[in-house]
């Protein structure tokens, strides 16, 4: 697999991610209220953590599993932040 199409798989998973961790909020929220809010930043912990694993595991040499896990995080935190900062 080419480095673009690892690029832009990276970004899909995180923004699948933030999509994801939307409606879990939501429907959390509606359930237990508070409880939205933590199963939000446990599950983004988790994912980050396998995704970093999967990054490292399956890198070759010369490529930058880091970079990937940057575009990771940023393709979730970016949203998440827009999110906030205009829904809240």
């Amino acid at each position: 697999m080419s480095n673009q199409k690892k690029y832009i798989l990276s970004f899909t998973c995180g923004f699948l991610l933030y999509l994801i961790m939307f409606v879990a909020l939501i429907y959390f929220n509606f359930i237990y209220y508070t409880t939205g809010f933590f199963a939000f930043v446990i599950f983004a912990f988790i994912a980050s953590v396998l995704f970093r694993t999967l990054a490292n595991k399956f890198a070759k040499e010369g490529d930058r599993p880091d970079l990937y896990y940057m575009i990771f995080i940023g393709s979730f935190v970016l949203p998440t932040l827009i999110h906030m900062l205009f829904f809240i």
